[in-house]
């Protein structure tokens, strides 16, 4: 029995296995679940057998002397009426009175946080109750307390979980609108310079804001709230993102991708670092690989047994080995390495450039 009770997740499901329970082993034909409403000191119907589903809900009177169920919440003991009508007359509620109730058995449900409610077990002839249904009921009333009170505290920290996803889900529209204006200056910046230097430094940090606004559209786009993401959907979506950002219609490149997803969850950080690697590597290409000709560049993701290996090619001009890297790719460098990943290069002028990126899954 203990077992079946705590196998239902629900409330709901937990108080209608009791009643059927309650009802079976007492060989009773009606049985309910009361919930005191501390408001008004009501019981109310919360889960019936025997009985027509239109009882829930309604009031099986107050936690009061003379009512049966609120005698034995108040006493804290089991309450047995043999013929409620003979023995308590005007006092009964009208829910017994509707449903022809003789014989009623009631026992507190009383856990260590306070009182819950009754659970009922009604006849609607004259029965013979002894200590073994009152034995049974007791063993039902003491699991199925133990039981509402677990799964109220459960809904509680779900409830609170949910409120804070509320406020994280805030902060993270809040993050992402901050990166988009952060964004729109640095461009604004860059346009009003005359330096090139300059304007190529502001651009180099408008990338990188690109890549954490990408990663925080995509969190927001999902609905994800955890700490893993899936690098696959995450490429996938900051991919699209690349030709308004990097007009690669107008610099007359096409972009071709091959991102295998759901092979892996990565964390936030890992990803970030992902991202923003894969945007210098397009970034670079947009501006170094093709010289104004048209071109293409390849992005692919695939798992390996141990390790995530990410390829950003390009069949543009390349360039001579031992070309000094600028700053964009000594950071990106430092990016993968922070992750514990690799990131190797084939290029030889003329024939493209092949970027290699590994990252060693957890075992």
């Amino acid at each position: 029995m203990h077992d079946a009770f705590q196998g239902e997740r629900s409330i709901a499901r937990l108080l209608d296995a009791a009643v059927q329970c309650a009802a079976a082993g007492c060989n009773a034909p009606m049985a309910k679940v009361l919930e005191l409403r501390h408001s008004d000191n009501f019981l109310i119907v919360k889960a019936q057998y025997g009985l027509d589903a239109s009882v829930i809900g309604r009031d099986a009177g107050t936690a009061e002397a003379g009512n049966p169920p609120g005698q034995a919440l108040i006493t804290a003991r089991p309450v047995v009426v043999a013929d409620v009508m003979k023995e308590r007359g005007d006092t009964v509620p009208d829910l017994l009175r509707e449903c022809s109730v003789v014989t009623t058995i009631n026992l507190p449900l009383i856990a260590a946080e306070g009182a819950y409610g009754i659970l009922e077990v009604d006849y609607d002839t004259v029965h013979a109750v002894d200590a073994s249904h009152v034995s049974f009921l007791a063993s039902v009333a003491a699991i199925l307390a133990d039981g509402i009170e677990s799964r109220q505290q459960r809904e509680a920290l779900i409830e609170d979980r949910d409120a804070k996803v509320t406020l994280l889900r805030e902060q993270q529209h809040r993050i992402r609108n901050n990166f988009q204006m952060i964004a729109a200056l640095l461009a604004q910046k860059a346009m009003n310079s005359q330096d090139p230097s300059v304007q190529k430094a502001y651009h180099d940090v408008e990338r990188r804001v690109f890549a954490m606004a990408s990663l925080y559209d995509h969190l927001l786009g999902l609905g994800e709230h955890g700490e893993s993401v899936d690098p696959g959907v995450y490429l996938e979506s900051m991919c699209a993102s690349f030709d308004g950002f990097y007009d690669f219609a107008g610099h007359h490149i096409t972009l071709a991708r091959s991102i295998e997803q759901g092979a892996v969850m990565l964390g936030i950080d890992t990803c970030t670092a992902i991202g923003t690697v894969v945007n210098e590597l397009v970034a670079n290409a947009v501006e170094h690989a093709f010289n104004g000709a048209a071109g293409e560049i390849r992005i692919s993701m695939h798992r390996t047994s141990r390790a995530l290996i990410v390829e950003v090619r390009d069949n543009g001009s390349g360039y001579a080995a031992g070309a000094t890297e600028g700053t964009g790719l000594a950071t990106a460098r430092r990016l993968i390495g922070n992750i514990g990943g690799e990131l190797a290069v084939e290029t030889q002028a003329g024939a493209g450039t092949r970027w290699l990126l590994s990252v060693t899954l957890p075992s």
